[in-house]
Parts: structure tokens; sequence; C-alpha cells
């Protein structure tokens, strides 16, 4: 199968597909940039950690601890090296404040409802990325997976009109009104650790 932006993969269980009206095709990647998204798990306790983004873009929104790859890191050292800078000590000049959450449902897509853990707060779906319910449950189950996800539309200004993101990462500002920017075209798929080894999706 193949996806732009992502290399050739010789099969994906496809468990999550679709477009916006009259966004069918992919948005043109011009530019690849690799970043890791860390999550620690507790399957003992049903809980995971997650970081609340409190400020920069992303801000208010709820996500795994990640960052940029640097040049000659492997994508694991770069996730331990961006976990440790963001939840290693507790620091208020930290970009991200640490919670834990009961796992949520782990059906595709999943729902915040907790798996019977009522020692700590349902999963914060309400609160995140809009793909995250399409993907989360596989990273739960250790199941190996590949999405792409095109986040949109973004409003194109007439002239004299300005546009801007908005602070959360989930819309856009045009001239004072919130546009909202939710998934465009997206795909989310499983695979054998096999075809996930050969394929080396992170290399890319």
């Amino acid at each position: 199968m193949h996806i732009p932006g992502i290399p050739p993969l010789p099969s994906l269980d496809v468990t999550s597909e679709g477009s916006q009206q009259g966004y069918e095709a992919w948005r043109q990647v011009t530019a690849l940039k690799r970043f890791t998204n860390a999550f620690v798990l507790d399957p003992t306790e049903n809980k995971i950690l997650l970081g609340l983004k409190k400020r920069g873009f992303g801000i208010g929104i709820y996500n795994g601890f990640g960052g940029k790859v640097d040049v000659g890191e492997t994508v694991a050292d770069a996730a331990l090296r961006e976990l440790q800078l963001t939840h290693g000590k507790a620091n208020p000049q930290n970009e991200m404040r640490p919670e834990w959450f009961a796992y949520p449902s782990l059906e595709i897509p999943s729902t915040s409802i907790s798996s019977g853990n009522n020692t700590y707060p349902p999963f914060p779906y309400s609160a995140m990325w809009k793909d995250d319910p399409l993907w989360i449950p596989h990273l739960l189950t250790d199941k190996y997976f590949v999405a792409r996800v095109d986040y949109g539309p973004v409003p194109v200004p007439s002239p004299g009109q300005t546009v801007e993101p908005v602070s959360d990462g989930t819309g856009y500002i045009v001239d004072g009104t919130t546009v909202d920017a939710g998934m465009q075209k997206w795909i989310v798929g499983t695979m054998s650790e096999e075809e996930w080894e050969a394929s080396r999706v992170w290399e890319v």
C-alpha cells in the first residue's frame, strides 16, 4: 500500500480511514520532519501518563512527551531525552505538566470511558488531538501501527484578511473569528512486527 509521505508498505490492516467532503486527496508533502511522541504506561494499574502543554503550539492539549530527533540520534534516544527533559524533574518552567489518567476503552474509535479504574480521572480525549482515539488503543495493546492525518482546512485569506493559528492548535483565527481545523483526511492501520521492521517507517 502506498501512502504519500510514508515508505511503501507490504500490507496494512486499515482500522480507520476517511476524509471530509472536498478533501479526498492528500495534501502535498513538501518537507518531512522527524519527531518522537513517548507515552509512559502502567498496565498493572491501567494508567497512562500524559502531559498538558502549558505554552506554545498545542497549549491546553494533552499529549505524550516528545520533540524533534537531533542529528545522529536514534528515535529511541530522542524519545528518552525528551521524556527526561519534560518529566525527569519537577520544574515550573517545563512546557508539559504530567498527569496520570485511567486507560480509555480499547475499541476503535476509542471513548473517554475508563476500563473500570476509579483511582485516576478518565482519559481526556476531549482535550486531545482529534485523531488520538483512532490509534491510542493500538498503542495500549502493543500493536504496530502507521497513521497519516492531514488537519485542515487551512483558511485561505481574502485580500485584507488576517489568518493565524490558535494557541491550542485546533483551529485558526480569521479576522478575530475562530475557524475549526479538524481532521481533513486520515488513514490508520496495523501491521505485523516483521512488516514494521521491514518498512522502517521511523527512518523517513
